[in-house]
C-alpha cells in the first residue's frame, strides 16, 4: 500500500509540476488568443523585473494600442529596456519607430539619425530586415551619409539571409554599375 501511495503522489507531483505557473507563456498565449488586456497585466511585472521578451512584447502592445492605450513613448521606453539587454527585435522596432512613428520623431532632435543608429545595432546583430533598412538609409543618405558602398554591403548581408526585397535591391544596384 505505501508503494501505491508513493506512486500516486509521484504522479500528482509530476502532473502539477508540468502545469506549474509560466507567466510569460501565459501572457504570450493570452496575446495569441486576442486577450490583450490580460496579456498586458501578465507582462507588466515580468517587464518591470527585466525580462527582455516581456519588455519587447509590452512595447509592441503600447505601440499598437493592444490591451493598453496606444502610447509610442511607453513603447520606446520598453523597447530601450529590451535593447539594452541585446534584444535585437527591440532594436529594430526602435529604428522603425523613429523612422515611421507618428509621435516618436518628436522625442529626439534627429529622428533619421536615431533610426539609423538603432537599425545599425540590430543589423550588426544579424537582423535581416534591419540590414535591408540600413542599406536603404545609406542609399538615400537619410540619417547617415549617402554611401552606395555601405548600402551594398548591408543589402548583401540581408540578401544572404534570404531577404527578398534586399535581393531585388542588390540586383538593381549591381545592374546600375
Amino acid at each position: 500500500m505505501p508503494r501505491k501511495r508513493f506512486l500516486i503522489t509521484l504522479f500528482l507531483l509530476a502532473t502539477f509540476g508540468a502545469h506549474a505557473a509560466d507567466p510569460l507563456g501565459d501572457a504570450l498565449q493570452a496575446m495569441d488568443s486576442g486577450r490583450h488586456a490580460h496579456a498586458a497585466q501578465l507582462l507588466q511585472p515580468l517587464a518591470s523585473n527585466g525580462n527582455p521578451l516581456a519588455q519587447y512584447r509590452l512595447g509592441m502592445m503600447y505601440y499598437n494600442g493592444q490591451g493598453v492605450p496606444e502610447d509610442e513613448k511607453q513603447a520606446i521606453y520598453w523597447w530601450k529596456k529590451a535593447a539594452a539587454q541585446g534584444y535585437v527585435e527591440a532594436m529594430f522596432e526602435l529604428g522603425s519607430a523613429y523612422l515611421f512613428g507618428s509621435q516618436t520623431a518628436k522625442f529626439v532632435p534627429d529622428p533619421d539619425r536615431e533610426a539609423a543608429t538603432w537599425y545599425f545595432q540590430a543589423a550588426s546583430g544579424g537582423h535581416a530586415e534591419a540590414q535591408y533598412h540600413l542599406g536603404l538609409l545609406f542609399l538615400a543618405g537619410k540619417g547617415v551619409i549617402d554611401n552606395r558602398q555601405e548600402a551594398t554591403r548591408w543589402m548583401r548581408k540581408a540578401a544572404m539571409q534570404g531577404h527578398p526585397e534586399a535581393k531585388k535591391a542588390l540586383a538593381s544596384m549591381e545592374a546600375a554599375r
